[in-house]
């Protein structure tokens, strides 16, 4: 596992990996869901933690595609059918009304109102009774309090930081915060263990800028 460190900003742990991707990413032929590949840099089992930061984050806002950002914000608050994702669920949908039945967020905060110190505040994204085109990326949300905190650790399949993952890092920091509040704890480490963190070739040219104007490269 490639631990990159702790970030007080959402924009410096994006940066961060990119240059992890960038410089140390090996070339693969990704192929992803129904089939889709392209040339991508990939790095397996990659980990880190941000702590303390603050939104809106200054790097992000700076680089950010404000199509692709929407774009995932709405996969993150509305509930529907994505025609982009083999019209499979939302992340809205999926941690909200988990196959039409269970609001999975409000079970977590009752959960921790009930029992600040469970060790089993988890839920999922996978539906594997419907999932066939499309299996998220964004995999398992696990919470947990320490000291009157309330950490996240999310586990990721897959991650596309040439692309929408700086959007991942706004949402899940964001359900942090709402889960903390709701449950009366502070919020405290946002933790992301990536499995596949890679980005495609046919953005390396947007990589390589954002690297640049950043000074990491």
């Amino acid at each position: 596992m490639n631990n990159i460190g702790f970030f007080s900003s959402l924009g410096e742990a994006w940066v961060a990996v990119l240059r992890t991707i960038y410089k140390e990413g090996s070339a693969t032929e990704y192929t992803d869901n129904a089939g889709e590949h392209a040339d991508a840099k990939e790095i397996f089992g990659l980990t880190f933690t941000l702590l303390n930061a603050n939104l809106p984050d200054a790097i992000i806002e700076r680089h950010k595609v404000q199509a692709e950002y929407d774009w995932m914000v709405r996969n993150f608050t509305v509930q529907e059918h994505v025609k982009e994702l083999h019209n499979e669920t939302s992340y809205a949908s999926r941690l909200c009304s988990y196959m039409g039945q269970k609001d999975q967020i409000q079970w977590v905060i009752d959960r921790l109102r009930e029992n600040p110190h469970t060790r089993s505040a988890t839920v999922t994204t996978f539906e594997p009774l419907t999932d066939e085109g499309y299996i998220p990326c964004v995999s398992l949300l696990d919470f947990q309090e320490e000291a009157g905190v309330l950490n996240l650790t999310v586990y990721c399949r897959a991650l596309d930081f040439g692309c929408k993952a700086y959007v991942n890092l706004v949402m899940l920091y964001t359900i942090l915060q709402t889960v903390s509040e709701k449950a009366g704890m502070r919020h405290g480490r946002l933790t992301l263990i990536v499995k596949s963190a890679h980005y495609y070739c046919k953005d390396e040219d947007k990589v390589r800028h954002i690297l640049r104007a950043e000074g990491a490269i």
